[in-house]
């Protein structure tokens, strides 16, 4: 514990920021305990990045982080995006802490409009969501307004991306439809928590070959091309 409150656990990959309040969450648990979180997860990203950039959304404090970033090839970049400032702050954190130079973390919400978006960061006795945070409907305690912006419009068109990774609670369909053009130029695999829906992958990426080749943890994953997961 630090006098601002955190915890700065370590693991295989590197060390974390995981905020005050937040230590029981799932991926908060495993990287206190030493342990990287949905190691599977981990392992194949690094394993089929390839010579092309990661889009990871949903970074939480930081998780992920420093797999990805260490697993990239030279010149390539970890476009991370994270919407819940308190979550953001702590990924900030755990980017300095692991000296990642390729990473690009924006305090926004992907989805298919730039903009705003309403969305949940604390529960109705005011503690941090953390990992939890989700889009709402409706103003009300616990709810910011956070920045949204489109993939299409963020990764340069210069970047080749192989792999999309999407945590980013239900809203799965509009980050995707914000990434058309990313993923007809570079055919990315995809990686998509609790997102079982193959048959409006391959309605909205018509012709592209997209085919669900299995699961890791709880991310489903997507591509053109066979492949074993």
């Amino acid at each position: 514990m630090d006098e601002a409150g955190g915890v700065y656990p370590s693991n295989e990959y590197g060390r974390y920021c995981v905020p005050e309040g937040l230590e029981d969450r799932p991926a908060a648990r495993a990287v206190i305990a030493g342990r990287a979180y949905e190691p599977d997860t981990l392992r194949f990203m690094r394993q089929h990045a390839g010579d092309g950039d990661i889009i990871h959304a949903g970074t939480f404090f930081g998780d992920f982080l420093p797999a990805l970033s260490t697993g990239l090839a030279e010149g390539r970049k970890l476009w991370a995006f994270e919407p819940n400032p308190g979550n953001f702050a702590a990924a900030r954190k755990t980017i300095a802490l692991n000296g990642l130079a390729n990473v690009e973390l924006t305090n926004a919400a992907l989805s298919n409009r730039d903009g705003a978006v309403l969305f949940r960061t604390r529960d109705a006795e005011g503690r941090s969501l953390g990992g939890l945070s989700h889009f709402v409907e409706e103003p009300g305690d616990g709810i910011e307004s956070v920045s949204a912006v489109m993939l299409d419009y963020t990764v340069p068109l210069t970047r080749k991306v192989s792999i999309l990774q999407l945590d980013v609670e239900g809203h799965e369909k509009q980050a995707l439809r914000g990434a058309w053009h990313i993923v007809h130029r570079s055919k990315p695999i995809l990686v998509l928590e609790y997102f079982r829906q193959e048959a409006w992958i391959r309605r909205t990426f018509r012709g592209l070959g997209y085919a669900h080749r299995g699961k890791l943890h709880s991310n489903h994953v997507y591509s053109c091309d066979p492949l074993e997961v």
